[in-house]
């Protein structure tokens, strides 16, 4: 016995969690699903003949183009919309639609179906509310300082000595400067995800990218050995100057601050050649590779699937004496696949070694780059 196509259509409407509705050319509900009558707070039989504009805001969106939908064209991607619900609340929700045709992509539509994806934005919600929760209490600590040690001064400033004071001040300064750190990588993260960043790629010396970070990082690196190196010629790499300077600066000062003071710190950079069967005539180096190790006390092997998460900073004695925003190194994987690369790490008792590999700049590419 066969199953009939429509009892697996109408099986799936009726159990599908996201809510779907089936209206005609002018916007009256003909069909809709038990999601979508559970969304808006009525029964099937309230909603059915009721405009599908008076229930979902498309948000000033153009709904779908109707040019397309007759050429046959799908305008499908999700676009946030309104959902009015019957006691008055509002959620806004992804939602695509599309036309419905009898036979031929050319006919004229004779309705739409509109699914609102309740499962994506109970997800997108979820995430949203841990990222606020995570950034209020990141933001707690460090204002809690700042407010501490300024009450105390205007309270007491005059029974302070002038060291106690300045201790005072550096404090708040250096909680001060914690939250500019938390902000700034806050906005990076929002620039990542909303596809805003804005790159300029050109052929960058992979030595001369080191020597720069490194230079930068001189304090911080006073109470360690750093190794650097580089073979002579190495071809360029293909990248964003400020943001592969952001990785390396990310990498290098996490194995400096993360491992005791008097180990050593090693950072290089090698050419990868393609595969044999590749073509020959243009550079044989297709990827460069930086690595960055330390001697610290390394990241349990359970760990490591959280290193390049969201505020994913591990437990132990080490990193809780470290303050970080735990975004660092979030923002330093998303940027290596910006760039077309990709970051791995490897992990054990004394030494933990981050792997990043960018595009080489080709022959080419550096020639056209000359003529910008």
């Amino acid at each position: 016995m066969s199953i009939k196509t429509e009892e697996i259509y109408r099986t799936l409407l009726l159990n599908s969690a996201d809510a779907v509705v089936v209206t005609d050319v002018a916007g009256l509900i003909t069909t809709t699903n038990p999601s979508f009558a559970r969304l808006i707070g009525a029964e099937i039989d309230e909603i059915v003949g009721h405009q599908l504009g008076t229930m979902v805001d498309w948000q000033g969106h153009e709904e779908p183009d109707n040019s397309k939908e007759v050429s046959g064209e799908e305008d499908s991607d999700p676009k946030p919309v309104t959902v009015l619900t019957r006691a008055g609340a509002e959620f806004v929700m992804p939602a695509s639609r599309f036309p419905l045709t009898d036979s031929s992509a050319k006919d004229a539509p004779w309705g739409y179906l509109t699914i609102i994806y309740v499962i994506q934005a109970n997800s997108l919600q979820q995430a949203q509310t841990e990222f606020v929760s995570t950034v209020s209490h990141e933001l707690r600590t460090p204002l809690t300082s700042i407010k501490g040690f300024a009450d105390t001064i205007l309270r007491a400033g005059d029974r302070l000595d002038v060291s106690q004071q300045r201790r005072y001040v550096g404090i708040i300064k250096d909680q001060a400067d914690r939250l500019t750190r938390l902000v700034e990588d806050i906005l990076a993260v929002s620039r990542l995800e909303s596809k805003k960043l804005q790159l300029t790629v050109r052929a960058i010396d992979p030595r001369d990218a080191i020597e720069r970070v490194q230079q930068n990082l001189t304090d911080k690196a006073k109470n360690h050995k750093v190794i650097v190196s580089v073979p002579a010629g190495l071809t360029p790499v293909w990248a964003d100057a400020d943001r592969l300077e952001q990785i390396l600066t990310n990498l290098i000062d996490n194995a400096i601050k993360y491992s005791p003071a008097g180990t050593t710190v090693t950072i290089s950079a090698r050419g990868l050649e393609k595969e044999k069967e590749k073509e020959k005539n243009s550079s044989d180096v297709e990827m460069v590779e930086f690595s960055i190790s330390d001697e610290g006390v390394g990241i349990p092997e359970e760990h490591l699937p959280q290193v390049f998460s969201k505020f994913g900073r591990l437990d132990n004695p080490l990193v809780r004496q470290t303050e970080g925003t735990g975004l660092g190194l979030y923002i330093t994987r998303s940027l290596c696949l910006a760039l077309g690369g990709q970051i791995s790490v490897a992990s054990q008792p004394g030494n933990t070694t981050f792997t990043v590999k960018l595009p080489a700049a080709t022959l080419e590419q550096q020639a056209a780059r000359g003529r910008d």
